[in-house]
């Protein structure tokens, strides 16, 4: 993701809460990505959904962590299940549906506000 940020590549985050130590300790590695990274927070999303230059997706269950990405090892590793698409139905569906909990349209109906510290809306 670094050597995106460096070429001028926006990066959002849409997390369920704020991240643990370890995120923030490789975070602060990388003070060029703070003013390139826009966070928001939905105790809603579950949702793992990562897009590429709008034109390839990433739809699945793993999270952001060694043991969901596979790289605590052949033993260590969670199991996850996920497509990495090209497929323009699939990537501008995807797409819709992050933006769609990005920008707040979900927020008028969800019952959770109150364990919402960071509202989008």
């Amino acid at each position: 993701m670094w050597k995106v940020v460096k070429r001028g590549v926006d990066v959002r985050l849409l997390h369920a809460k704020e991240p643990g130590e370890n995120f923030r300790e490789d975070f602060d590695k990388y003070p060029g990505l703070w003013s390139r990274l826009e966070r928001r927070l939905c105790p809603r999303v579950h949702f793992k959904i990562m897009i590429f230059d709008c034109a390839t997706a990433y739809i699945g269950s793993a999270n952001l962590t060694g043991a969901g990405m596979g790289m605590k090892g052949d033993n260590n590793r969670n199991f996850e299940a996920g497509i990495l698409t090209d497929e323009p139905q699939l990537v501008d569906a995807a797409a819709d549906h992050l933006d769609s909990v990005w920008q707040g349209h979900r927020c008028t109906k969800c019952k959770r506000k109150a364990f919402c510290g960071d509202r989008i809306n």
